[in-house]
């Protein structure tokens, strides 16, 4: 339960630090003097949305602080968010003039949505917008969900829902790809076998060319290796070989008389010997230029073959057109894996429908049960608040398709009076404000029993009921603030009055700056409030003993 609140810096309040009892506390004040403020403060502390513009001074830090009893129950979420357990928690929410927002329990920093799974599990806040959700169908489904008598279903329902989502969005992925690679397919295999038949091999390029090269000029150059053949050794005595051998003899004759001239001779020596193997390279050189027409034909047709295709495929060597035919193989490997994943994906999907139809069925049967529980006992708590004759019937109807809870769509069907044919329309259609009110409040009181919450609060649920009808509805109230923490916010003196505790919200303008603050009555101060609300600020006699008469003092 919600202990204490300390709001600073927040919209019209500038500090204030209120201390909350167990049991049913209603908080009063005129309109407008802010008591929605509180709740705000509340809703932010909880995780609620916040920017910069709730600051009363721009130029301080917002500061909401609220204490709250938690039980053993709740040890297990502590521990997994790792934050000390305490039995009087502190949750904490500052947000600077620059709007930055910090959050803390237990004075550790934590993420947003951390508060956010606590909220869940400490309050229970019922806004004036609440009421009117009423009229919503998946509200609606929410209510009757609250009461079903076992979870577990509906729980493995949405994870098996959520597996279904994520294998249904690979399966969509897939078809994608697929219906891509089928457009493709036809052109990349034609690519491939092209590129396959051409049996290309990496290097050859510059090894045909250079052959072509050759092939192409073999004429003139084999008559000028010839004449340079003639050159070194023809037949005559001036070849060049022979004259070198001639000087080598010669040189050979004087060596042993002078250590240059042996030098000088070792290098005609050495000369000789390498003239001689060009010699020999340049004769077998010249013996492989025989190329007939054939062959250069053949060189001409792979090396344009290479080349077409290298254009064709935007590429520079015979390497990268390798590259180019492997990954056009991969392509096609992948379109052939990609049937076989849509048809493994597609038996998980199966299967994960058929378990989904299975929960679909036993969660609907749970519902069934939950709206006849809800629409028994709501009918005594609306004839308490003078609306006998009312009927709620609650449809479950079963659609086709999955959604995240399900596949149930409910409708809440209403008569507020007895007609003859005692038909039952859409509740939207049917239900005047005074009447969503009073069943608002009836549908809370039921699932209140379901709820594991310790606090809840109501901002003005009872708006459009009066007179008898708003002490009724206090009464169901205080039903509920037997098991619960109930905090209401109100504008009824009976709801007022049949509260154990109440707080007041009220301004003052100081400095020509307006605030809000609360505090809480004692009797005599709550006899004055309750007389006010009776008769106004004049307030008389009879207000005054009619307020007594109300709190029975």
């Amino acid at each position: 339960m919600l202990l204490s609140l300390k709001i600073e810096n927040y919209a019209l309040i500038r500090f204030c630090d209120v201390s909350f009892q167990s049991g049913f506390t209603s908080v009063t004040g005129e309109t407008g003097a802010g008591k929605s403020i509180m709740l705000g403060a509340l809703a932010l502390v909880l995780g609620g949305r916040a920017d910069s513009r709730i600051l009363l001074d721009k130029e301080k830090k917002c500061v909401v602080e609220a204490v709250f009893s938690v039980g053993e129950n709740m040890k297990t979420i502590f521990d997994d968010n790792d934050l000390d357990f305490d039995k009087q928690s502190v949750f904490r929410r500052e947000i600077t003039p620059s709007g930055k927002s910090r959050a803390f329990i237990n004075d550790t920093p934590v993420q947003l949505s951390v508060m956010k799974l606590f909220s869940n599990f400490l309050v229970d806040i019922h806004s004036q917008s609440s009421t009117v959700n009423l009229k919503n169908h998946d509200f609606q489904l929410a209510i009757i969900d609250s009461l079903l008598e076992d979870r577990k279903p509906l729980q493995s329902y949405q994870e098996e829902y959520k597996l279904y989502k994520e294998t249904d969005k690979i399966i969509r992925e897939l078809q994608i790809k697929q219906s891509e690679f089928i457009k493709e397919k036809s052109y990349n295999e034609f690519l491939f076998e092209e590129l396959e038949n051409a049996d290309l091999q990496d290097g050859e390029q510059d090894e045909k060319e250079r052959m072509l090269e050759l092939a192409t000029n073999a004429e003139t150059i084999k008559e000028n290796i010839v004449q340079s053949l003639q050159i070194l050794d023809n037949e005559q005595d001036n070849n060049i070989l022979g004259l070198l051998n001639e000087t080598s003899y010669k040189l050979g004759r004087i060596a042993s008389h002078n250590k240059h001239l042996s030098e000088l001779y070792n290098r005609m020596e050495s000369a000789t010997i390498e003239l001689k193997d060009i010699y020999n390279e340049l004769s077998s050189f010249n013996d492989g230029l025989d190329f007939d027409e054939g062959q250069m034909n053949m060189l001409s047709d792979r090396l344009n073959l290479i080349y077409t295709l290298q254009k064709k495929h935007n590429a520079t060597s015979v390497a990268e057109l390798i590259d180019i035919k492997n990954n056009l193989q991969e392509k096609l490997l992948q379109s052939d894996n990609i049937d076989s994943e849509i048809e493994k994906y597609t038996t998980i999907r199966n299967q994960q429908i058929s378990h989904l139809n299975s929960l679909s069925d036993e969660i609907h049967n749970l519902r069934l049960q939950a709206s006849e529980k809800l629409c028994e006992q709501i009918k005594p708590l609306l004839a308490s608040m003078s609306m006998k004759d009312a009927v709620l019937k609650v449809e479950i109807i079963e659609d086709d398709n999955f959604n995240a809870d399900g596949k149930d769509k409910t409708v809440f069907l209403f008569n507020a009076n007895k007609t003859k044919d005692n038909r039952l329309q859409e509740l939207s259609s049917v239900i005047s404000g005074g009447e969503l009110s009073r069943l608002m409040l009836a549908i809370k009181a039921v699932t209140a029993k379901k709820y594991s919450v310790g606090t809840m609060v109501f901002d003005e649920i009872d708006t459009g009921i009066s007179g008898d009808i708003a002490s009724k509805a206090a009464d169901i109230m205080k039903m509920i603030s037997s098991n619960h923490q109930v905090i209401v916010i109100t504008h009824l003196v009976q709801m007022a009055a049949k509260s154990e505790h109440q707080y007041k919200v009220f301004k003052k303008t100081e400095n020509n700056q307006t605030e809000s603050n609360i505090e809480e009555l004692d009797t005599t101060q709550r006899i004055e409030e309750l007389a006010k609300m009776l008769s106004g600020d004049s307030v008389t006699k009879e207000a005054l003993a009619n307020a007594k008469t109300l709190l029975n003092v």
